[in-house]
């Protein structure tokens, strides 16, 4: 009998149903349990808390009862499902009082995954409970694996047990080098192009780069700019996903990477994504990059403006020095950085 992994996951662009598939290759059978969404009310509620701190009192029991219903689902769920791993990954939603009852019912590890920044220190848009529920849970897990080499000192500080490395990585049967056409190529022949959500350091390279021919795409970016008053820049193209990703990156001679302010020495899935399907990627430099490529053979990094600039320059120049970094860092990737690799990790951390 296959042995079961029950993983709890926000439902972030398929990376929880990328690892969920993951364990399933390992020969596991998978139950992935998705957060409950915010209703209109709850986020209504939780982005005024957030602006105005002293009219908290009136709204967390709004969003209190939300995650007390959600909590209670999921312990009803774990305690029928028993299985023989629980994975749970972010672990914002979760009570330290439903950890407590769960191991009190469970043999099992109880494994925490920290895919993004866990104390929520750049991010004030967050409600009480779930800024603080990972904090307040990590002695209830049996093991705590983290994507950010900077955050397990910190995580160990709170009392963890057991904190490990493990990086993010990419689902090849996703991320892969796809026939693109002409007409593609032709609609996304970009000289840099990036794909992803909006924040100040990624539009201040942008506002940077705009003697190149750019295009962004992602999430919220119209909103980001109306916020501020702004007009959407012309190099916002419109939002990407599927196979659209795929084709972006391979008609584009650069794939720029510009981390979210959260990623201290850690890397982002992009990181991993773009090489899988071929393209070239030029980073912002992150410690540990140099963990896993070697720098400008399978991966090229810049430091601040003027060097990306300085690179951008150099390797639109060089198509083929573009063209064997891309193999390269393609080869590294699918030998070392999928998902099933990272659970194979999981599995052989636990025994």
């Amino acid at each position: 009998m296959n042995k079961s992994v029950l993983i709890s996951a926000p439902k972030y662009y398929g990376i929880d149903t990328d690892i969920k598939d993951a364990f399933e290759a390992l020969g596991f059978k998978t139950l992935l349990i998705n957060h409950v969404p915010f209703t209109i009310l709850e986020s209504v509620a939780s982005k005024i808390g957030t602006k105005l701190p002293m009219l908290k009192p009136i709204f967390n029991p709004i969003l209190k009862a939300s995650l007390i219903k959600e909590n209670k689902e999921f312990l009803s769920v774990v305690s029928k499902e028993r299985p023989d791993l629980l994975f749970i990954i972010k672990g914002d939603f979760v009570f330290p009082a439903t950890l407590e009852k769960i191991k009190e019912v469970l043999s099992c590890p109880v494994v925490g995954y920290v895919w993004d920044e866990p104390f929520y220190t750049h991010n004030n848009n967050q409600d009480d409970y779930r800024k603080s529920n990972f904090k307040n849970c990590v002695l209830w897990y049996d093991f705590i694996f983290v994507f950010d080499t900077f955050y397990i000192d910190e995580i160990k500080r709170q009392g963890a047990k057991n904190v490990r490395y493990l990086p993010l990585a990419t689902n090849p049967n996703r991320y892969s080098e796809i026939t693109v056409t002409d007409q593609d190529r032709h609609v996304y022949a970009y000289d840099v192009c990036f794909i992803g959500l909006p924040f100040e350091n990624r539009v201040e390279i942008f506002e940077n780069l705009r003697n190149y021919k750019i295009g962004v795409f992602g999430d919220h970016w119209a909103k980001y700019f109306m916020l501020k008053g702004m007009k959407t820049p012309a190099y916002y193209k419109g939002k990407a996903t599927g196979e659209t990703v795929n084709k972006i990156y391979l008609s584009s001679k650069i794939v720029l990477n510009i981390h979210h302010p959260h990623s201290i020495e850690g890397l982002n899935t992009r990181t991993f994504d773009i090489p899988a399907c071929g393209a070239f990627e030029i980073v912002d430099y992150k410690k540990n990059v140099e963990k896993h490529f070697e720098i400008d053979k399978e991966m090229v990094t810049f430091r601040n403006i003027n060097e990306l600039k300085s690179k951008t320059d150099f390797y639109l120049k060089n198509d083929d020095l573009r063209k064997t970094i891309s193999e390269r860092g393609k080869k590294r990737v699918l030998s070392e950085h999928t998902w099933v690799h990272r659970a194979n990790e999981v599995i052989t951390a636990l025994k």
